[in-house]
């Protein structure tokens, strides 16, 4: 008797785990942030960032786009869009003035920071987007502003493009 009551519990538990919905897995991370970085005449840094080396998003709290890049040596591309008003994210194609940051290192706080302040800072244009989803292309000059600038290199031109869902 106490065998058949245990062969049913152990029947009850297996078709009991058995029949439980697995949880849905989360879809893939398919994020891609692609720069260029032109340092000097002869020296170019390529940031191919996909899955969790790009990061692609919309500030909950009102920080407005923002979009990243690491590739493998950690150099790092950091770019954010705010709006004139100050809060929300760009909900529209167009045109638009960012800031941009390269870091040759970006786990390192102590390497420089080149940013595109000025008059010419270049522009990201978003070419799609929705509450979900943003694809589109920048370019800029930026400066050494930060941390102790290489030598004859003051400043670096970077272009590139980003698509993926946040």
């Amino acid at each position: 008797m106490k065998k058949n009551i245990i062969y049913v519990i152990l029947l009850i538990a297996v078709f009991t785990s058995a029949c439980k919905k697995k949880p849905d897995a989360a879809p893939p991370n398919t994020n891609e942030v692609n720069a260029t970085v032109v340092v000097s005449p002869t020296s170019t840094i390529t940031i191919n960032a996909k899955g969790s080396n790009a990061k692609l998003g919309c500030s909950f709290w009102g920080g407005g786009n923002f979009i990243s890049g690491t590739n493998e040596t950690n150099a790092a591309i950091y770019i954010a869009y705010v709006n004139g008003s100050g809060a929300s994210c760009v909900s529209n194609p167009g045109t638009y003035n960012f800031s941009c940051e390269y870091r040759k290192n970006g786990t390192d706080s102590n390497t420089p920071i080149w940013s595109n302040n000025g008059a010419n800072r270049g522009s990201i244009t978003f070419t799609a987007i929705n509450d979900h989803y943003m694809e589109g292309f920048f370019n800029a000059v930026s400066r050494c502003n930060y941390g102790s600038c290489v030598i004859g290199v003051d400043s670096v031109i970077i272009n590139g493009t980003f698509k993926g869902n946040f």
